[in-house]
């Protein structure tokens, strides 16, 4: 990051090592009035930033407008794509089925309603996907879920065909956006469930202004869509063989190849992808490959482009971590190579050696459900331990079914608490990425 962002203008700060709440605490003037966009803050977070700024008489101001957007001239062009059915075939499980799970928990919780705001949660609720963010098939759109068992979705009615109308019936109501804020604002006298962690502070006021009774809650679709059905899991092995395969041809084709010279990251990427797009079955990357070589590999999340795209010389290392959507699962896979014809030292054979210690360690784990993350990560960084080593990023993360590649609330790493997801306890049938 420090190398790929200009130093002039913006000043690095790592994270999670230092938050943003915690930054604004140590540098905030005394009594600043600091604007935030309530668009994009969760509740959760303008909760913790404000209780961090009040130690020094700051205050967080909520702005009518980002001014981001009154200077960003050339933006990116909304999508207006069409979004698509995601068939019980591939979800399992129909959007009845799950809206009448939501329903029930509202009833039993003596809730009237629930905001749904995440894409993905979105998009697992009512089996529908789009392509309205990059490397996720998602749509920009808000969902109220009553406990009747009905849904308002709220979406671009450009993005809606006869087929999706077709698919969500009579009791999924299709509004405009523009309709949303009014929507919440006619609630009075409900008890609405809204989740502060994921939902942004604009949605709490607009509820507050239209005086219903707010319960805040975890959104009642994230445990269901972490924990896959049958369908799903056979699906996600479905894709991991399918993506391996594919994975395996680009290995083979790296190292008949790569020693002889002329390959650099942007090309090698480009060659990976071709091999996924083989399959017949890629919709998408499930994010930006990440095609690293020499001390880019260093980068836990590098982007390589043009101006940092580097040479795959001979006897060197090449990381790559990358993965493909797929209709029945999404990917998600870390391989590091020695390009030869030379010998890689033997702090290298060290140093891959440890890390595949801990992989094979993590990938052979058995253990009682309930598990948290935090205790299998020890697992995965024993062997680095025992030279004194470690790696500062996570282990493992959880995958969506044809959705978000970073999906929670499990995680595997070190203890951090609260929605990091590594205190979150393992159940059956989630699936989670191994990568130390």
């Amino acid at each position: 990051m420090r190398e790929q962002v200009d130093g002039t203008h913006w000043q690095y700060v790592g994270v999670p090592q230092t938050s943003i709440s915690d930054w604004l605490k140590d540098h905030a003037p005394q009594g600043a009035r600091i604007g935030y966009d309530a668009w994009v803050h969760t509740k959760g977070w303008v909760e913790s930033a404000t209780k961090a700024l009040a130690a020094n008489g700051a205050e967080l101001v909520a702005v009518k407008s980002n001014p981001i957007d009154r200077v960003w001239a050339e933006q990116p062009q909304k999508s207006v794509a069409k979004l698509i059915v995601h068939d019980t075939q591939y979800a399992g499980q129909s959007s009845a089925e799950k809206r009448a799970a939501v329903a029930e928990w509202l009833t039993s919780n003596n809730l009237d309603s629930t905001v749904i705001s995440a894409l993905d949660s979105v998009a697992w609720l009512l089996n529908i996907r789009g392509s309205d963010v990059s490397n996720t098939p998602v749509a920009l759109s808000f969902v109220l879920a009553h406990a009747d068992g009905t849904a308002d979705l709220f979406v671009a009615p450009e993005k809606v065909d006869d087929a999706l109308r077709a698919h969500l019936g009579n009791a999924v109501r299709l509004r405009d956006p523009s309709e949303f804020i009014p929507a919440l604002r006619a609630m009075q006298g409900k008890r609405i469930a809204v989740d502060p962690e994921r939902a942004v502070a604009a949605i709490f006021g607009a509820l507050q202004n239209g005086g219903a009774h707010i319960v805040e809650a975890r959104d009642p679709t994230i445990l269901p869509k972490a924990v896959k059905n049958p369908i799903e899991q056979s699906g996600h092995r479905a894709a991991q063989a399918r993506d391996g395969a594919a994975l395996s041809r680009f290995l083979h084709w790296m190292r008949e190849t790569a020693y002889q010279g002329g390959l650099n990251e942007l090309s090698a990427a480009a060659r990976l992808k071709a091999f996924r797009e083989d399959t017949g079955m890629l919709k998408d990357l499930s994010f930006d490959t990440i095609s690293a070589t020499g001390p880019n590999g260093a980068h836990c999340h590098y982007k390589v482009d043009e101006s940092t795209n580097r040479a795959i010389e001979p006897n060197s290392i090449y990381l790559v971590d990358s993965g493909g959507q797929y209709l029945d699962g999404t990917t998600d896979v870390t391989r590091t190579i020695w390009v030869g014809p030379g010998s890689p030292t033997a702090e290298m054979k060290d140093r891959f050696t440890r890390v595949l210690k801990g992989h094979i360690a993590l990938a052979l784990a058995v253990f009682p459900e309930g598990t948290r993350g935090a205790q299998l990560d020890t697992m995965a960084r024993a062997a680095l331990w025992q030279a004194g080593l470690d790696y500062a990023h996570g282990t493992g993360h959880g995958v969506g079914s044809f959705l978000a590649v970073h999906e929670g609330p499990q995680r595997i790493g070190k203890f951090s608490g609260g929605q990091a997801g590594t205190d979150e306890p393992l159940q059956a049938g989630m699936f989670l990425s191994n990568e130390p």
